[in-house]
């Protein structure tokens, strides 16, 4: 109770707050983008910017249809989209190398490389489940379940990538079984053995994998988020791709991202500018030659997941079909990447031979989506 400074005593005001779970995830969504948007301005992201949410929403819808996700779980996985990605803690690059990366401090769970239950996977989803038990006190009463808040802490924990360098197509331990299910991705690694590339970067989620692999069922809500948020090369048309992956590289390289250092690899005479030119060069064609091998993997570890949600009985042969029209683009992109990389260096090499180093430079530079 309390007294009223020129009146009578008033009962105290302890009402709850008159929350909804749709108003309560609108609410933490914004949130969450917002807190995107101004860490990303911050800390001058090129990829994780508040357009990455948004991409994985658009996207999202399709995947959410197959498997059959009610309006509730689909808000859910709103959720975790737009807080998996809030924090994103680094080690700066070394400002004496032009291509020096920052190295993101991934890690879900113990044992995650490199940081382990310190990393960032690991500091959304506990800032997600933070956010959601607080909307709950608010509310006075649950308005999400625990186990819409533990899925929504495994949707992001399950986004921890896991990396292979250098990893061979065919040694795969579901290569086998991938071909038999779809002999036209035999002929693409064939094809592609043939132009000399038989391996490439491999990224996987071992939090949502593991588990697949051990005949476990996983939410059908995580396989809308997870493979959504690392499956782009197989749902984003060769264009749309090709921004993300540049705009990916600008994000890690980010020294030669720097305005100064652009404007010096472009326009500069001295001779460290010109080392540092064709270390630059060298890097960002790298990339772009590396991208044909990413979205192989990629198309590789779909069908392998495709294939254990079916053994584990979470999908029926229409689903399978559906999943397989979605991540459709897998073969294109393998395509245009690799077109795109041979495209332009042998453009680059025709205008470094024909105009010079720093004309050569400003073309890759434009190719790759820098603005000089």
């Amino acid at each position: 109770m309390r007294r009223d400074s020129e009146g009578p005593i008033i009962k105290a005001e302890t009402a709850q707050e008159t929350l909804t779970f749709e108003s309560a995830a609108t609410e933490l969504i914004a949130k969450g983008e917002e807190l995107m948007q101004e860490n990303s301005v911050k800390e001058n992201r090129k990829y994780h910017t508040i357009e990455h949410p948004h991409t994985l929403e658009r996207r999202a819808e399709e995947i959410a249809e197959i498997f059959g996700l009610l309006e509730r779980e689909k808000t859910t996985v709103k959720i975790a989209i737009s807080w998996h990605d809030t924090t994103i803690n680094v080690t700066p690059a070394n400002p004496e190398d032009i291509t020096a990366t920052i190295t993101r401090h991934r890690g879900a769970r113990e044992g995650d490389d490199p940081a382990g239950a310190q990393g960032n996977e690991a500091v959304c989803a506990r800032e997600t489940e933070r956010e959601m038990r607080r909307m709950n006190e608010r509310a006075g009463y649950p308005v999400f379940s625990e186990e819409e808040i533990e899925t929504a802490t495994f949707m992001v924990e399950a986004t921890y990538p896991g990396v292979k360098f250098g990893a061979p197509f065919k040694e795969y331990p579901y290569y086998t079984n991938i071909v038999e299910q779809n002999p036209g991705i035999h002929a693409v690694i064939e094809e592609l053995e043939q132009g000399g590339i038989n391996k490439g970067l491999l990224f996987f989620q071992p939090h949502l994998e593991k588990p697949l692999e051990e005949g476990k069922k996983i939410p059908a809500e995580a396989f809308v988020m997870v493979l959504d948020d690392l499956g782009g090369a197989g749902l984003a048309a060769p264009e749309e791709f090709a921004m993300e992956g540049d705009k990916e590289f600008q994000e890690l390289f980010v020294n030669i991202s720097k305005p100064k250092n652009l404007k010096r690899l472009s326009e500069g005479d001295d001779e460290r500018d010109e080392t540092d030119r064709q270390k630059a060069a060298g890097a960002m064609i790298g990339w772009l030659k590396s991208q044909t091998g990413f979205v192989a993997w990629q198309m590789l570890r779909i069908e392998k997941i495709i294939i254990l949600l079916r053994q584990n009985g979470q999908i029926d042969t229409a689903q399978e079909e559906r999943l397989h029209a979605v991540f459709k683009r897998f073969i294109p992109n393998i395509y245009a990447t690799l077109e795109r990389a041979r495209d332009t260096e042998r453009n680059y090499n025709v205008l470094k031979e024909d105009a010079g180093s720093k004309a050569a430079f400003g073309y890759l530079a434009r190719a790759m989506h820098y603005e000089l």
